[in-house]
Parts: C-alpha cells; sequence; structure tokens
C-alpha cells in the first residue's frame, strides 16, 4: 500500500505539473485574453481541484510520519487557498461581483497561511528532510514575492495591473508550478526508504477509486485544455467582421500631450464635402476589442450598424473607434488605468482637421465602452448631444452633469458580468436631477444584447435626431 500511496501521490503532482506548466505557456502566448476565454474559468477550477488532491497526499504524508506542526500549518495552507479559489471562480463565472473587493483580503490571508506553512517546513521536524526544507524555503520566498508585488501595485499603481506586473506574475506562476517537483523528490525518496517496511495491499474499492480519478483527471486536463488553447489561439486573432469592417476605416494614430499614443480608426462620410458639417459618432470597444492591433475593436454590434451601406447613406457622419490594451479603461471602473484624456485630445484634433459638427457629437459603447460612455458624459458635461450605453454602468454621484444629454440606455435584465443596477441606478438619480433619459430593459437576456438590439427599431433615427442647442 505504501508503494501504490506514494505512485499516486506522484501521479497526480506530475499532473498538477504539467497543468501549470501548460497554462504558463499559453498565457504567454495568448496574453490577458486568456483569462476571458469560456474554458478559462473550469480549467483553472480543475487545476486547483487536481493540485488540492495531491496535497491531500502531501498532508496525509506529514501524518504518517508525525510531522504534526507541518500537518496542522499544510491543513490551514489548504483551506484558505481553497476560499481564494473559490472568491476567483465566482469572479471569473461570474456567479457575483460582490466578491472582487475581499479578494486582497483574502489573497493576504492565503499568503499569510502558506508563510507559515512553508516556515514549518523550514523549521520542524520537517525541515531534516532537504526535500521538504528546500520546498519550504521556496514557498516562502514565492509567497513574499507575490505580497510585494501586491503592496506595490496597491501603493503605486492603485492596485491596477501593469504590463511590468503581469511579467512578474508570469515568472511567479512559473516559478510555483514547478515546486511540486520537489514533493515528488520527497516521495520518491519515501519509496526507497520505505521499500522494505511492512506493507497491506491496498483494497480493490480504493484501486478502482484512485485508477479512476487518475483518468478522469487526465482526460478532463485534455478536453479543457484543448478547449482553452484553441479559444486563447483565436483570441489572439481579429475576429472575421473586424477585418471586414477595417477595409471601410481609416487606421491611424493620435500623439497626445505627454507623448502617449493611441490608435484608432476613422471612416469619413461618403462624398466628404469640407464646406458641410457632419455629426461624430464616437464608439467605445469593449473588452473583446483590447489589443494593439487597430482591429479588433471593429467587431462590435455599433459598428456594423453603423457602417450598412443604406445607414451611411442616409446618416453621413465621422465614425471614431479609438483602441486601448489590456490593463486601462476608458473611464468608470477604478482598478484600471484611465484613457479618457487623450481621446478628449484626438477630439479637439479631429474637429480642426475635419468639417464637423460641435453640436452633434455622440458616444455610444457596450460593456467596458458602456462603463466609458457613462463616464464621458458624466465628467464632461456639454460636450456630447446623445449618449447609448449598453450593459454599463455609471456613477449616479454624476448624474447632474448628465441631465442635458439626450440619453438612450439599454441593459438586460439577467446580465452577471455587469448588473442590471448599474444602470437602473444612474437612470434613477439623474430622472431625480431632472433629466428625462430613455432606458431599455430587455427580460431575461444577459450580458449581450445584439439580438434584442437589432429588435429594436428606431435606435439610429434616434440617435443622428439628437442636437445641442448651443455650441460646448
Amino acid at each position: 500500500m505504501i508503494k501504490t500511496f506514494n505512485d499516486d501521490a506522484i501521479f497526480f503532482l506530475g499532473l498538477s505539473v504539467g497543468m501549470g506548466i501548460f497554462h504558463c505557456l499559453l498565457y504567454l502566448t495568448v496574453g490577458a485574453d486568456l483569462l476571458t476565454q469560456d474554458s478559462f474559468a473550469n480549467f483553472f477550477l480543475l487545476a486547483n481541484v487536481i493540485s488540492a488532491f495531491a496535497t491531500a497526499f502531501i498532508l496525509r504524508s506529514y501524518y504518517d510520519q508525525h510531522f504534526k506542526i507541518a500537518f496542522v500549518t499544510g491543513l490551514i495552507a489548504l483551506f484558505t487557498t481553497l476560499l481564494r479559489v473559490v472568491v476567483v471562480y465566482c469572479i471569473l463565472v461570474p456567479l457575483t461581483k460582490a466578491f472582487q473587493r475581499y479578494y486582497p483580503l483574502i489573497l493576504i490571508f492565503d499568503l499569510a497561511a502558506t508563510l507559515l506553512a512553508a516556515s514549518s517546513l523550514v523549521l520542524s521536524r520537517a525541515g531534516k528532510n532537504e526535500w521538504l526544507k528546500t520546498n519550504g524555503v521556496l514557498s516562502f520566498l514565492i509567497a513574499c514575492t507575490t505580497l510585494a508585488l501586491l503592496i506595490w501595485s496597491m501603493q503605486m499603481h492603485g492596485g491596477r495591473t501593469t504590463p511590468a506586473l503581469e511579467r512578474w506574475q508570469l515568472c511567479l506562476s512559473f516559478v510555483a508550478s514547478l515546486q511540486p517537483l520537489l514533493f515528488i523528490g520527497y516521495f520518491r525518496q519515501l519509496l526507497v526508504v520505505q521499500s522494505k517496511s511492512s506493507d497491506s495491499p491496498q483494497s480493490s474499492q480504493q484501486t478502482t477509486l484512485l485508477i479512476t480519478a487518475r483518468l478522469l483527471g487526465v482526460a478532463m486536463f485534455l478536453f479543457l485544455g484543448v478547449s482553452l488553447m484553441g479559444e486563447g489561439i483565436r483570441a489572439t486573432r481579429p475576429q472575421p467582421e473586424a477585418i471586414t469592417q477595417a477595409q471601410f476605416f481609416k487606421a491611424r494614430t493620435f500623439k497626445g500631450q505627454h507623448n502617449d499614443t493611441l490608435s484608432y480608426r476613422l471612416l469619413t462620410p461618403e462624398s466628404y464635402d469640407p464646406n458641410q458639417r457632419y455629426p461624430l459618432v464616437v464608439n467605445l470597444h469593449g473588452g473583446a476589442g483590447y489589443g494593439t492591433d487597430n482591429v479588433r475593436q471593429l467587431a462590435s454590434w455599433e459598428i456594423q450598424q453603423l457602417t450598412e451601406p443604406q445607414n451611411r447613406e442616409k446618416y453621413p457622419a465621422f465614425i471614431l473607434a479609438p483602441q486601448i490594451s489590456h490593463g486601462t479603461s476608458w473611464g468608470g471602473l477604478p482598478h484600471l488605468v484611465t484613457r479618457d484624456t487623450i481621446v478628449f485630445d484626438l477630439l479637439r484634433a479631429l474637429k480642426a482637421e475635419f468639417s464637423i459638427d460641435p453640436n452633434r457629437l455622440y458616444v455610444v459603447g457596450h460593456s467596458l465602452g458602456g462603463y466609458g460612455t457613462w463616464h464621458f458624459i458624466g465628467t464632461h458635461p456639454g460636450m456630447f448631444a446623445a449618449a447609448i450605453p449598453l450593459s454599463g454602468a455609471g456613477d449616479p454621484a454624476l448624474a447632474k452633469n448628465m441631465v442635458d444629454v439626450s440619453l438612450w440606455a439599454f441593459h438586460g435584465e439577467t446580465d452577471r458580468n455587469v448588473p442590471v443596477d448599474g444602470s437602473r441606478n444612474v437612470i434613477n438619480a439623474i430622472r431625480q436631477a431632472g433629466g428625462h433619459p430613455r432606458y431599455t430593459e430587455f427580460a431575461d437576456v444577459g450580458h449581450y444584447l445584439v439580438p434584442s438590439l437589432n429588435a429594436t427599431p428606431g435606435i439610429l433615427d434616434w440617435l443622428f435626431a439628437q442636437k445641442r442647442t448651443s455650441q460646448p
């Protein structure tokens, strides 16, 4: 039974190493887009279930070897890790966004428990084993570095991620994925030491269960791994509709006041006449438009509608589609760098370059872009004649600045990505401030609104009919 137990422990530790390395290599290839793929949450959960299964073998070994301190501290660390995994999974699915605010605190508790468990492997009786002692030192260093990065992120970047932080986190994840190799060395050592000791046969039921667990773990790894890899590779490429739209738009780059740059696409009206003034629509992309290719932001319902040949003829207008990268936002999201200033600098430059009607500036956006739409009209009163925020959340404290903007907001009642209260609350605040916004809430509809929007007539007619009575 001793040999079988150690073999099973080595198997699940090896599977945990394989999944960890696979995740790191895929993240290195795909980038942060990997975290938004449909299969990622389930892959993340499976990887941690297998890791917890391997940890159970380790704790059982501690118990058998009478490493009492290592056993107790390891059990505490396992509990805090499982708690962190549950919270992260709920955020990823997402079951509820409310857990997100508690994640830093839970992460700190988990790191503290990890530091305690790591110290026990070095300072307690378990430290007499060189494999365990080395593992304790490595685990302590990883936890300390993670804690230092967390503090740095909170103090220097307000909890936001940056490219440098992402690189450090990826390096730590890779090192942590190799850590089970030290436990494999420990169990292989036990195989040699215990080979001459008496052994008892394992029951057929236990054998069947463990063989089933092995096969199920490998099968799930292959299934979810292949699915995630396929989704990740597709995520690195622009969607076909974005590539189609790119032929109508001119790719441009704007340099801001602080030497920062913004990639954007611009569609000019057909038969543009500089003696005539045209409206301009700012389209703020959602999370799927993140990138640096200056193409992916064009795959949106708004762009599709605005570039329909009949609509281009009926509503001659400039269409502006800027693109931002991961770790940033259009505004309204506290943990991301806001890139609104450079967009407004670009708007001023475009008004100087082209014949644009300053009283007919419109802003539209979905999800991340919906947040940005609310943020733009809330922080720049008098700029826009109309706005269409889709599946976004606004700040009710800025409602007084939105009273004079013609608004038509849309949200799905069952939206789990951006809860519907994000629209309801700001709409109610605007009404209380004296405004008359239009609000359409789709029953039994989630985050993605395309079929419901297509079934709603008159959206573009309403948008292009709006005009400010005075120039901002």
